[in-house]
């Protein structure tokens, strides 16, 4: 937050000594300002809108007698204008000036000089100020590396010897998982694939009589099978309402239980609301006595008349609370009797429903052997039949083998297939960049490689286009350094970008710690030609000093605009510091300045 206070333009002339009785060479210690430092106005950032009070310095009782205290003024209020707080200030001077020379005796006492009013000051340059903050710093480690594919998937073809048909995709195409990117010449495989169903008909001509008891074998058999799950089905029906019926009487007889308790606390009620009214009853006529007698007041007859009838409300409810339990206790019995009925309802079912289970087993194991009858009679020429549908089998896998699919959804990154070309299970037709997914590898020297830690925020930025401004994280750290330029990679995740390709040059940088520190404001920073920085030190209220400081890393703000950005100071200033913002570039040092909003 920005402290924001205003002070005078220049000092104001010292005012000359008054004589109290003392010697005439000794004078009154007046502050340059004429007002000792107990009377200033005194604001911290955190108090900017908080009500101001004037101070007036004390004087001794003598003094206090010579001036008539006026009403005292309410507090200022928010709004209070700076002029108003100066003119305050002033005529709290003059009050106080006035006391020391009555007191002093008129026969030394020299007139004071008037204060000059706020209007007849120099003008001075309005400037905003801030504190310098203590805050985390973090400490950066710069590194450069190239862009690459998270996972780089080689599309190869299936097929050997075969032709490129079609060639679907392009470098930088987007693809889904098994969406077609090339196609192969497939009339070879057409061709053989015929002959072989031509090959498969003749052989299940053969055979036709005999499928056609298999198939109503089967039906049977489907049949009956059918008839065992329905069958099962009715069985695991009746289990499980017997089950629930059986946890029907569970609850029912707890629910009995839970009636009788509620029955016995509600008879426990009874009582002790009937024991309360009885107490309730004494004491209405022990305190009819005392009425009487004049000893109480016939307020406290009638209080104890109310906590009667209070007792009686009481004793009324237990007893309509014992009427519900016991009704809950009569209706909780009757689900019991309810719930053992069901439960031997469900017992009859579960009978009913095995036997009907036996006799659905007994169809299934008659359609069996009729199927495995019908199945001997085929026996002889299947063999043909499976052998040929083997071979169509492989065919059509074949056939589907010349459709060249994308392993998973991805970018297409290389492009090696052309029309014209004949496959090879060896060479690549297609590289792709497994779901668009990048990576910065970054080159950190030996030395430095511990400061790095998985896991560690990075600040990714390019130096040939200004638009790439990332944030990533450290995944992996290479477990070898290179023997050649003693360097190990750095893996860093990079988010989604459009702006990213595979094959950029970024930098990074990775943070390694924070420390406390200070910060200030980037604006205030007033960069010098030697290459140093200076900053403007508010001195007291309306004076600037010219501090050389040492800058470290800035952060906060967009890229191109430092108006929200902070800048860490290593050396120059202490926290608490205020330093001029708004202005600082027009400044000199010891200049006078008016620090405004």
């Amino acid at each position: 937050m920005t402290n924001q206070v205003f002070s005078e333009a220049e000092e104001k002339k010292p005012i000359p000594p008054v004589q109290s009785g003392r010697d005439k060479d000794s004078a009154v210690d007046v502050p340059e300002s004429g007002v000792s430092d107990r009377s200033r106005w005194q604001f911290s950032p955190e108090e900017d809108e908080r009500e101001v009070a004037l101070e007036v310095p004390e004087m001794e009782a003598e003094q206090s007698e010579l001036l008539e205290p006026e009403e005292p003024e309410a507090a200022p209020r928010k709004e209070l204008s700076w002029p108003t707080m100066l003119a305050g200030a002033g005529i709290g001077v003059a009050a106080t000036l006035l006391a020391v020379n009555l007191t002093a005796g008129k026969q030394n006492a020299r007139p004071a000089v008037p204060i000059p009013p706020a209007t007849q000051q120099a003008t001075a340059q309005t400037v905003t100020v801030a504190p310098v903050e203590s805050a985390q710093v973090g400490e950066t480690l710069e590194a450069t590396g190239t862009v690459v594919a998270y996972d780089l998937l080689p599309v190869l073809p299936q097929a050997n010897g075969l032709q490129i048909k079609q060639v679907l995709v392009k470098e930088g195409d987007a693809v889904e998982q098994g969406q077609t990117m090339a196609v192969l010449d497939d009339s070879v495989l057409r061709s053989q694939i015929a002959e072989a169903l031509a090959g498969v008909q003749a052989a299940n001509s053969t055979v036709e009589q005999a499928e056609a008891q298999v198939q109503q074998a089967q039906s049977a058999q489907q049949e009956a099978q059918a008839g065992v799950a329905q069958a099962q089905a009715g069985v695991e029906k009746a289990i499980a309402d017997a089950a629930q019926a059986k946890t029907g009487v569970g609850q029912a007889r707890a629910g009995v239980e839970q009636a009788k308790a509620g029955v016995t606390q509600a008879k426990a009620g009874i009582a002790s609301a009937q024991a309360k009214l009885d107490q309730a009853q004494r004491e209405v006529n022990r305190t009819q006595d005392l009425a009487s007698q004049g000893v109480i007041s016939q307020q406290d007859l009638e209080r104890r008349k109310t906590e009667r009838q209070t007792a009686v409300q009481d004793l009324n409810k237990a007893k309509a609370d014992l009427n519900t339990a016991l009704e809950e206790q009569n209706k909780a019995a009757e689900e019991v009797r309810s719930a053992v009925a069901k439960v031997a309802t469900a017992e009859a079912n579960i009978s009913t429903a095995r036997a009907a289970l036996s006799s659905a087993r007994a169809k299934v194991n008659t359609a069996g052997a009729s199927v495995s009858s019908a199945r001997a009679n085929v026996g002889n020429n299947a063999a043909s039949v499976r052998s040929n549908d083997a071979q169509v089998k492989q065919l059509q896998t074949q056939l589907e083998q010349t459709i060249v699919r994308a392993p998973d959804s991805g970018t297409v990154a290389e492009r090696i297939a052309r029309v014209g070309d004949v496959s090879s299970g060896s060479q690549k037709l297609f590289s792709i960049i497994r779901g668009n997914k990048l990576e910065l590898q970054l080159k950190v020297p030996e030395t430095q490689v511990a400061q790095v830690r998985p896991g560690t925020a990075v600040q990714i930025t390019s130096d040939s286009d200004k638009r790439i401004k990332l944030s990533g994280t450290v995944r992996d750290i290479s477990p070898l350094v290179d023997p050649q330029n003693r360097q190990a990679t750095v893996k860093i995740d990079l988010a989604a970008s459009e702006f990213l390709r595979s094959g950029m040059f970024l930098r990074a940088s990775i943070s390694t710690a924070t420390a406390q520190g200070l910060k200030v404001p980037a604006k205030a920073i007033v960069p010098q030609s030697d290459g140093s920085s200076i900053v403007y030190k508010l001195v007291g209220e309306d004076k600037v000093q010219a501090q050389p400081v040492e800058v470290g890393e800035i952060s906060g703000g967009a890229v191109g605009d430092l108006t929200a950005a902070k800048v860490q100071i290593k050396k120059g200033l202490k926290a608490g510091d205020r330093v001029v913002v708004t202005g600082a570039g027009y400044l000199k040092d010891g200049d006078r300045v008016k620090v405004g909003k």
